[in-house]
Parts: structure tokens; C-alpha cells; sequence
């Protein structure tokens, strides 16, 4: 088997990520606390109409300071935005020990999130701008098998010839029920993993 490429997950298999830096912004300026808590805070909010690309940054930071009760007043846009890039963690040094790996061997690198468009600048320096896919340009989300076959197309590669690495299981069961083969990422096993499928 000749793999060409392999995709990335960015969040949690990139580097770590936490909305818990939005959740302080949110409950330090919530007219609410105690439906704020009742709620869950940040983690309970649905992020998946700005992961689609169906709503702005703008109209997102509106509707989730309406349903936390915080007044929304421009200035929250950036404040927003800011405590969401400090949920980005440093990368995996396996990560990216992997990626010089991969890339000595002439394999090149994709990435495949389900991203929050206000979080693209993050990782675009590990993959070439045409093989980064985020679910808020393809409008689809993962575990949707339809995601990985548009991945696919794109890149012009058949699912024999790429690896998928994901955190998260149902996103891994996904890809290879279309025969892509797949890797739940963990720091630790990542790189006696792939080694399994690397010449």
C-alpha cells in the first residue's frame, strides 16, 4: 500500500484545545451566573451552524452572548474572539515529529477539521493551502462520510492512498467505513502507529 498523503484533525490532535478561556470570558460577564451554570457553560453552546459556515463570526459572538445573557456590545467580537485563541495550546512536539517524518518521505500533509472559522490561522503553516479542509468552506461536518470523499476528490487520491488521524472515534469509524485507513491520535502511540503503515 502507497500512502501519499496523510490528513489531520487540527484541535486535540494538533495541538490542544479548550474552550474553558471562553467560558471565563462568558461567565465573568454573564447577568446570570446561576443559568450559566445550570446551562454548563461554554461547552453546552451549539458551535455547529459557525462550524458550517451558516452564521458570521459577528452574528455567532450576538446569538452566544444572547443565550449566556451577556450584553453584547461590539467589543465583545474581539474579546471573543481572543479568549477562543487562547484555548490553542502548544503543538505536539509527536505532531509535528511525525509531519518532518512524513514529509522526508516525500508524504504529504492535509489537514481535515471541523474548525471554527475565527481559529484559521492556527495551524495553515503544517499543510500547503490547498490541502486544508475545514468544515465551514465544504459545509459539511465529520463524522459525514460525505466530508471525507469531497477530501478525497480534492486532493485527487483514492482512500487506499491516505491516512486519517482523528481524536475522536465515530470521526475515525467514519473514514473507514469508506476504506480510508484511520488512527484515533493519542501523543503517545501516534508515531508506533503510523510506523505500522509506513514503509
Amino acid at each position: 500500500m502507497a500512502i501519499k498523503c496523510v490528513i489531520f484533525d487540527v484541535g486535540q490532535v494538533c495541538y490542544p484545545y479548550s474552550l474553558e478561556p471562553l467560558n471565563a470570558y462568558l461567565r465573568n460577564n454573564t447577568l446570570n451566573l446561576s443559568k450559566f451554570d445550570q446551562l454548563g457553560g461554554a461547552n453546552s453552546y451549539d458551535y455547529k451552524p459557525l462550524m458550517l459556515g451558516q452564521v458570521s463570526f459577528e452574528q455567532f459572538c450576538q446569538d452566544i452572548c444572547k443565550f449566556f445573557e451577556v450584553a453584547y456590545s461590539p467589543q465583545r467580537i474581539r474579546q471573543i474572539d481572543v479568549a477562543m485563541h487562547q484555548g490553542v495550546g502548544d503543538f505536539f512536539p509527536e505532531t509535528l515529529s511525525l509531519i518532518s517524518e512524513l514529509r522526508a518521505k516525500n508524504i504529504s500533509i492535509a489537514l481535515l477539521s471541523n474548525a471554527l472559522p475565527n481559529l484559521e490561522d492556527t495551524a495553515l503553516n503544517l499543510a500547503d493551502e490547498d490541502k486544508v479542509f475545514v468544515s465551514y468552506q465544504l459545509k459539511l461536518l465529520k463524522p459525514n462520510p460525505e466530508i471525507y470523499r469531497q477530501v478525497l476528490k480534492q486532493l485527487n487520491l483514492l482512500p487506499h492512498e491516505v491516512i486519517f488521524v482523528d481524536d475522536k472515534l465515530k470521526n475515525v469509524e467514519a473514514a473507514r467505513k469508506i476504506g480510508i485507513t484511520s488512527i484515533v491520535f493519542t501523543p503517545e502511540s501516534i508515531m508506533s502507529e503510523m510506523h505500522n503503515y509506513l514503509p
